[in-house]
């Protein structure tokens, strides 16, 4: 990622005597899609500005307005039910200011994407502001390309631009039985996967369905999956996860997250 523009300083001290009043301001731009016979094609991003108290859980912060990919450990398949009750914590979750940043967009191989800007009511008085989506056709969010983000700013942020460069598509991700129609048939004790590794630290994750399991493996080219956790027929949502460090000041942490995904579908034999 390269740091880009100016902006105000992402910890808001404020006085001794204000000192409780202390915030951090925390940036996720996702990149989505998917493709395929069964799940259909889309693709959508998105970018939200969250601030919330100095000492709070950034992460539990991203949980609570949705922006936390829920992901058992490498090598591992969990059902996506236990995935969400493990994160549930019992004390309360943080209070989150989703801050209004300006206009914000993307870019990517020439063509330019503005996130639309959606303000959410504080109903609940824990997320209230403005986050930032658009849907789009799956050719304006393309794989293996440069993107720039850019952000206007607004009154409590500066503007920025960050560049980061999405992964490649899931279809180069390949599934052992997977005939040329694009069906896979499952035999055997397991399903193997292949693609080619490099050095980053990029997951394959996968959803099984309709059991609701999901299966990560780390960037090391190759993963199977048992076929306990297939029915006699499904789908296997394969996804490629890429995640760059969104740098930019005004923001005390960040990242850029792309997901492409491809769906399969299975019969079991």
């Amino acid at each position: 990622m390269v740091p880009a523009a100016t902006g105000c300083a992402g910890n808001a001290m404020g006085t001794a005597g204000d000192a409780e009043a202390a915030t951090t301001t925390s940036a996720v731009v996702v990149v989505e899609r998917s493709v395929g016979a069964t799940e259909g094609s889309r693709a959508e991003a998105s970018a939200r500005f969250v601030r919330i108290a100095a000492g709070a859980s950034v992460d539990d912060a991203l949980r609570a307005i949705g922006a936390a990919p829920e992901l058992p450990a490498r090598g591992v398949c969990a059902s996506v039910t236990s995935l969400a009750g493990a994160f549930a914590r019992g004390e309360p979750a943080p209070v989150v200011e989703l801050v209004d940043v300006g206009a914000v967009s993307l870019e990517a191989g020439g063509l330019e994407t503005r996130l639309l800007p959606r303000r959410l009511p504080d109903v609940t008085d824990v997320v209230s502001g403005v986050v930032y989506a658009r849907a789009a056709e799956p050719a304006l969010l393309p794989a293996a390309t440069r993107y720039v983000v850019h952000v206007a700013g607004g009154q409590d942020l500066g503007a920025f631009d960050v560049t980061a460069s999405a992964p490649g598509d899931a279809s180069a991700v390949r599934i052992a039985g997977e005939e040329s129609q694009g069906n896979l048939v499952a035999s055997g004790p397991t399903v193997h996967l292949a693609w080619a590794a490099d050095t980053s630290d990029d997951l394959v994750y996968v959803d099984v369905r309709p059991s609701g399991v999901r299966c990560v493996f780390g960037n090391t080219g190759h993963g199977a999956i048992s076929t306990l956790y297939f029915d006699e027929a499904g789908a296997l949502v394969v996804h490629r996860l890429h995640r760059e460090p969104l740098h930019a000041a005004g923001i005390d942490s960040g990242e850029v997250r792309f997901d492409f995904a491809r769906s399969v579908p299975y019969t079991r034999r």
